[in-house]
């Protein structure tokens, strides 16, 4: 689940489910918004869901509060190897927030993740992602 800033509300209501119906299986939530102290919504549910083991994972990217701007995108690229996993185990990809930026960088940095540690050139690391949406294991709701 990548959503940053108001991106996050759909999968809010989708671990709110989830921890409803005790639910189990891995997930994985990248959030970003410019400041932690101001802009970390719902920071205490998501503690809590990592807490009680219903979200299994949280990669944080804060934009503003540091010199150097970190966005969701860097933390997918950081996170890559383990990404790579994830999603060559069957995960599905779920994106959701700005269609004008984000969407398309995030993307990108699946590509590059794919490419990287699938070791596959850009052509095919762009096949495997369009696969990826054929399956319905890559889906993004922007705007």
């Amino acid at each position: 689940m990548i959503g940053p800033g108001t991106g996050i509300a759909p999968f809010r209501a989708f671990m709110q489910q989830r921890a409803a119906e005790g639910a189990s299986g891995k997930n994985w939530l990248f959030f970003g918004n410019p400041h932690f102290t101001e802009d970390f919504l719902y920071q205490v549910e998501w503690q809590r869901y990592v807490k009680e083991g219903v979200l299994s994972r949280i990669d944080l990217a804060w934009s503003r509060d540091q010199k150097e701007k970190v966005y969701v995108q860097d933390k997918l690229r950081e996170q890559g190897a383990e990404l790579w996993r994830w999603i060559n185990d069957g995960a599905h990809v779920y994106v959701c927030g700005d269609a004008n930026r984000m969407a398309k960088d995030v993307e990108q940095a699946l590509l590059d993740v794919i490419a990287e540690f699938g070791a596959m050139d850009a052509e095919s690391a762009d096949e495997f992602l369009s696969e990826l949406r054929v399956e319905r294991r890559y889906q993004r709701d922007v705007y």
